[in-house]
């Protein structure tokens, strides 16, 4: 059913005039009265009756006039919170990252986001990459999951029931104290590092394996200390004593 030929009823009730009723939904008095006829022949009763120039409900069309307008009255109110929502006057967004992203560079964006639309609801959560993954694929809490991961093992996720875009490239560094013997080289043999203490945020930590992709080696079991998150690390790396690979974005502030 047209929501037009609702509001023709409407209108026709409130002036009791068909010619009334076509000017304000701009309509022909036919189009208008077709309207009326068709709404009859869908609820098979009679809605009007016509006494001189002037029409007058009928007690069916009483009776349908209040569950009538409450269809208009919703119908107008989801419209507007429609465009609303197209406007970004009004909504949620629920956001989902790993450590970097989550930490180093998401919260700016948000800050700039919420300024300019304040009335949007945002949340933003931090978990491993692995758990971002996972509720995206379910698809029943968050909007977005942003990861920081090696192009490598991306392939693994695209067999699964989500879409991956590359936004930004991540940069990885070797982080050292400053007065740790290898603050002043551009280079570090791969080989000193797999006999390096080396500080880690997690036991999760995709930092291993990606060395392992890259060289063939792997940092030893007793060499990786887990520090159990980032700014640990970044303090970790000041006492000299080991070293420790990050995102440019979780370092530049001190760089």
């Amino acid at each position: 059913m047209n929501i037009d030929v609702l509001r023709t009823f409407l209108s026709v009730s409130k002036n009791r005039s068909f010619t009334k009723s076509a000017e304000e939904n701009f309509c022909t008095q036919s189009t208008a009265s077709l309207r009326i006829q068709s709404l009859e022949e869908y609820f098979d009763v009679k809605l009007f009756d016509r006494i001189g120039k002037t029409v007058y409900l009928t007690n069916a069309g009483e009776l349908l006039l209040p569950y009538i307008k409450l269809v208009v009255d919703t119908f107008d109110q989801t419209n507007e919170v429609a465009l609303n929502i197209k406007k970004l006057n009004i909504g949620k967004i629920s956001i989902i990252s790993s450590q970097t992203p989550g930490t180093y560079i998401i919260p700016r964006i948000l800050l700039d986001f919420h300024k300019k639309y304040p009335a949007i609801k945002i949340n933003s959560y931090v978990a491993y990459s692995r758990v971002v993954i996972r509720h995206i694929a379910e698809g029943n809490q968050y909007d977005l999951g942003i990861i920081s991961q090696p192009e490598y093992s991306i392939d693994k996720y695209k067999q699964m029931n989500i879409e991956i875009r590359e936004i930004t490239e991540d940069p990885l560094g070797i982080i050292v104290g400053k007065d740790h013997p290898w603050a002043a080289k551009k280079k570090i043999d791969i080989s000193k590092l797999i006999d390096s203490p080396m500080f880690i945020s997690n036991q999760a930590t995709t930092l291993i394996s990606y060395l392992h992709y890259l060289t063939g080696q792997t940092i030893k079991e007793e060499n990786r200390i887990i520090m159990g998150n980032l700014e640990a690390v970044k303090i970790a790396v000041q006492s000299n004593d080991g070293f420790s690979i990050l995102s440019d974005f979780i370092v530049k502030e001190e760089l």
